[in-house]
Formats: structure tokens, C-alpha cells, sequence
């Protein structure tokens, strides 16, 4: 069948979208209806239902044990901890239902939901992670704090989207992969050693400061270099007037790395950026990408061929709208789906087959509306049938949501179990309360914040690391940002130590916001290259009005090389 693009209006903002021929065909491939939402309003809706960062103190319902969860205790959910909630002291079946064919099936959903017990955390703590307790989708890692989306990965801190293996002793970093090992403040880093604040760079030993550099080594504030040692702001020194410099700027102060950090960005401000960060890739457009093929409209992509519509993915076949992902194919609409096949519509899937409005449920295939189930099939609403019954049962309910316009779309924000500032979403697509709600999004009222209650002020503590006594672990600091109030832990205060690196003075909710605010928006324009008697366009997440010397890939390899 040959298909054409379609203009369509969103359902959601009203502003016009585009489906393509290619959209079609991987439609009528998974037999699911075209899209009524925009790309944009899609992404949106999917992240209202992922809280990544927002830790709530409560009771497990089972064993009655203090925990950390994304869930604040005032909502009407039932949530166990790790350990109970992977046991078997519980059977997810046991809250199956019929389907009422009178009646929404997201309201039926929505009423499973609220019984059936929920993850306090997504982790595989004491499974197939170790001292992971208080992460958020984490796997198969080790010595883990105060971080969401890594796996296969060692001693992390303060972390958000970290992917191994070999990746360890990493704080405040935001996007690292492929063996990157002691790093700080840093994004989208690739096989890089002993660095802090670098940026979109891959190869680097012993760099700080350093803006898309590649195989650079004691290299400090500098921007486009290739294969260079001992450059200060992209100017070569001997190696001694190197170390010199260094030392005069004093990296272990708070103030030594503030005027660093003033003068990078001054220097950075005036250089050429590429129009992408996308690196060994064939045919992509987007931003932040590695290694991937085929790609349209994807955003922090390793590994990837044949996707569109991506947020944050790794090794990911065939798929399209998915936020994060991992290991899958031919999937669809999918809040973290990892080692899946054709998980439609999905949040929290993990080795599934062929599932399909599903939330949290793990090693299962033909499921339908469940939640919580675990190495499950043939189940609808928490319900197990005959294989027969499964089918006939499916087919019937899939016509009943066409009938009320539900199948097809993504389960509706308003339906979510967090407000909107709890959510990933506000991170990439921040308002405010007034406009939250007058877009129809929830907001919550009750986070989980401290503030007034500091024992040590900014402006007292040592400027240097090296002054700085353990008797710090035992004060409550401010952020100068939000004034919430944080403090140092242990392992924290070692690799300070280790890396001669000073004391924070934001909290780390302001510094994470902070690099994804670094980050250019998740989203494309068109653009001309700014090089004189260029004529080259294309899509960047670079919006045309910005300052910023944006070069085509051409003209940017030319000023590089």
C-alpha cells in the first residue's frame, strides 16, 4: 500500500503536525491507529507519569518498614518496598476484574491502579543491583545514590541517565556513557577518565572545562580541539607553563572554579558549535546522538536504528515515542521499556512480549490493562484466560476503546499518580502552577522540601577542599539557589577530597536543573549555517533567534580540522 503524508491537527494544542508515509507504515505494522496528539504533546503526556526525582519519606504496606518512595503518603495508593513487592507474599492476580463493556477502560484502569500494590522505588535493589536503595530505574549496578536511569554501572552520586558498563565513580553528571570513569559536572561524555565540567566531548584523560573536544588530554577551558595536550582557552603550552596556570587558577576554591567558569563561558560564547551533537551516526536528525542509524526527531540516543520520537534510548530497534528505553524493539508509546518486544502504551515494562496498556509488570507476554504482574500471560485487567479467551477477549476491548476513543492514545495525564512538578516532564517543560493547570495538568502541593533549617551558611564554609574538616557531615547547608536545604555525605566528602573539588553551594535538584537547562530543548527548527557564503540548512535544536555561531556539518569540519 502506498501511503502520503497527512497534515493533522493536534487534538492537544491545536497546532498543526505532519504524519509521513514511513509514520504510516510502522502504524499498520503493530496495527495501532496514527497519532491525534503532536510529537511534542505526546512526549509530555508520557512524561507526566515519570517521577525520576521527587523522593518521598513513608511506611511500606506490607511489612510496615520506613522507606524512600516516589509516592507521598497522603495518596490514596498502596505501596511496598523493594523487597516485598518482588516477594511472593502477594499475587497481582488476585486483583483481576471483568471488563464492564458499559464503561471507559481508562476508568477501569485507573480504579486497578489505585488497588494494586506500586513499586516505592523502580529498582532492582538487593536483586540485581547492590546498595542501590535510594535510586530511581536503576538495574544491575552497585554503590548507587541519589540518581535515576543508569544500569550496569559503579559508584554513582548525584546522577541523572548514566549507562555502563565500566561507567563508575561518577558525581553530578548527566548523561555518560562507555566507560567513562571518575568524571564531575559533566554531560555527554564517551570513554573519558579523571575529568570535570566537560561537555559533549568523547576521549578526554585529565580535562576541565573543556566544550566538544575529542581525545584531548590536560587540556583547560577549551572548545573544538581534536588530539591536543597542555591548551589553555585553545592555545598550546609547554607542559610546566601548563601545570602553572593550572595552579594559579585554584580549582580547589569555590572562587578559583567561579572565575573559571566565567572566563569558559566568555570563550565559549565565541566559538562555532556544530548544528547537532551527533557522533558516528548515518541518517539521523536530532540531538545527542551515538552510534545510531535512522533516527528522526531523537534526543540522547546510544545504539540506536530505526526510531523516531525518542528520548533518552539505548540500543533500541524499530520503535517509535519512546521515553526512556532500553534492549527493545517495535515498541510504541512507552514509558521505560527495557529488553521488550512490542510493548504498545506501556510504563515500567521490562522483558515483556506483545503487552499492551501496561504499567510495571515484568518477564510477561499477552498482557492487556494489567499492572504488577510478573512472569504473567494471557492476562486483561490483572485477569487470566485461556489463550482462546485472551484473543477474542482482546479484539473485543481494543473495538470497545475505538468506540470511546481510547485506543490508540497514551493513558491521559490527568490520570497519572503525580502532579505535573513532580514530574519529568516539568524538568524538560517547566511552568508554573497557573499554567500547569490551565493546560488540564495536576499539581501537588505537598513536596518534600526542607528549608530554614541550616546550621552552616554559604558564605562559611571553606573556600577550599582542602580546609574543609569531616565535622561538615554533620551540618545543613542552603542552596543559594532555592534555599532548600541538603548536606554532604560521606562518600561524597571523599571524592571531593580525591578530586580537589570545593563544597557545592546548590543543592543538587538546582545543579541537575541546571545541566538539562545546558542542554539545548528537545526539539528542532530549521536553521542556516552562519558561516558567510554558506548556503547549507538543516534541523537543529538550535532556535534561529539564539546567539549562539551555529555551522553546518561541512563548515563546522572545516574550522575543526
Amino acid at each position: 500500500m502506498e501511503y502520503k503524508s497527512e497534515n493533522k491537527t493536534c487534538k492537544n494544542c491545536k497546532k498543526d503536525f505532519i504524519i509521513e508515509p514511513d509514520d504510516f507504515r510502522f502504524y499498520k505494522k503493530i496495527q495501532v491507529p496514527p497519532p491525534t496528539f503532536c510529537s511534542e504533546c505526546r512526549l509530555i503526556r508520557r512524561l507526566c507519569w515519570r517521577n525520576d526525582l521527587t523522593f518521598y519519606n513513608r511506611s511500606c504496606d506490607l511489612c510496615g518498614k520506613n522507606i524512600i518512595s516516589l509516592y507521598h503518603k497522603d495518596k490514596k495508593l498502596t505501596v511496598y518496598c523493594n523487597r516485598c513487592w518482588w516477594s511472593d507474599k502477594w499475587d497481582p492476580k488476585s486483583y483481576g476484574k471483568e471488563i464492564d463493556f458499559s464503561r471507559s477502560f481508562f476508568e477501569q484502569f485507573r480504579e486497578l491502579q489505585d488497588k494494586v500494590p506500586l513499586l516505592s522505588l523502580i529498582n532492582d535493589n538487593d536483586i540485581g543491583s547492590v546498595n542501590c536503595e535510594y535510586t530511581q530505574n536503576t538495574t544491575y549496578a552497585k554503590n548507587c545514590y541519589m540518581g535515576a536511569m543508569t544500569w550496569r554501572t559503579e559508584d554513582l552520586m548525584y546522577y541523572y541517565h548514566i549507562d555502563g558498563p565500566n561507567t563508575r565513580d561518577i558525581v553530578d553528571c548527566l548523561d555518560l556513557f562507555y566507560c567513562s570513569q571518575t568524571i564531575y559536572d559533566s554531560i555527554f561524555l564517551e570513554h573519558c577518565y579523571n575529568c570535570r565540567n566537560c561537555y559533549f566531548s568523547s576521549g578526554l584523560t585529565d580535562c576541565i572545562f573543556c566544550y566538544d573536544c575529542k581525545g584531548c588530554s590536560s587540556c583547560f577551558m577549551c572548545v573544538n580541539l581534536r588530539q591536543q595536550k597542555y591548551c589553555i582557552l585553545n592555545k598550546q603550552h609547554t607542559k610546566e607553563e601548563y601545570e602553572k596556570i593550572i595552579k594559579s587558577y585554584r580549582l580547589d576554591t569555590y572562587s578559583g572554579i567561579k572565575r573559571a567558569e566565567a572566563e569558559f563561558t566568555q570563550f565559549l560564547s565565541k566559538q562555532a558549535r556544530r548544528f547537532a551533537n551527533i557522533r558516528n551516526s548515518v541518517n539521523c536528525t536530532g540531538d545527542y546522538l551515538l552510534n545510531c542509524k535512522n533516527l528522526k526527531n531523537a534526543f540522547v540516543a546510544i545504539g540506536c536504528e530505526d526510531v523516531r520520537f525518542l528520548l533518552h534510548g539505548t540500543n533500541i530497534k524499530d520503535s517509535y515515542d519512546l521515553t526512556p528505553g532500553g534492549e527493545s524493539s517495535q515498541c510504541y508509546e512507552a514509558l521505560t521499556a527495557d529488553y521488550d518486544y512490542r510493548a504498545l502504551f506501556a510504563i515500567f515494562s521490562f522483558k515483556n512480549q506483545e503487552v499492551s496498556y501496561v504499567e510495571n509488570c515484568h518477564s510477561s507476554k499477552h498482557l492487556f490493562g494489567c499492572s504488577g504482574i510478573r512472569h504473567g500471560q494471557y492476562c486483561i485487567l490483572n485477569k487470566e484466560y485461556s489463550k482462546e479467551e485472551y484473543f477474542t477477549l482482546r479484539d473485543k476491548l481494543i473495538e470497545h476503546m475505538k468506540n470511546w476513543g481510547e485506543y490508540g492514545e497514551f493513558f491521559p495525564s490527568k490520570m497519572s499518580h503525580f502532579g505535573y512538578n513532580e514530574t519529568m516532564a516539568h524538568e524538560y517543560f517547566p511552568f508554573s502552577r497557573k499554567e500547569a493547570e490551565k493546560k488540564g495538568y495536576k499539581w501537588w502541593d505537598k513536596l518534600q522540601i526542607t528549608t530554614g533549617k541550616e546550621t552552616l551558611k554559604p558564605e562559611d564554609i571553606s573556600d577550599s577542599i582542602l580546609d574543609v574538616k569531616d565535622s561538615i557531615l554533620n551540618e545543613i547547608l542552603y542552596c543559594i539557589e532555592c534555599r532548600r536545604n541538603y548536606k554532604i555525605v560521606e562518600n561524597e566528602l571523599i571524592f571531593y577530597r580525591k578530586c580537589s573539588i570545593p563544597i557545592p553551594r546548590k543543592c543538587f535538584y538546582c545543579r541537575n536543573n541546571w545541566r538539562i537547562n545546558f542542554k539545548n530543548p528537545t526539539k528542532l527548527w530549521h536553521h542556516k549555517c552562519m558561516k558567510g557564503g554558506c548556503g547549507n540548512e538543516f534541523s537543529t535544536s538550535y532556535t534561529p533567534e539564539r546567539p549562539e555561531i551555529v555551522y553546518c556539518e561541512s563548515c563546522y569540519n572545516k574550522e575543526v580540522y
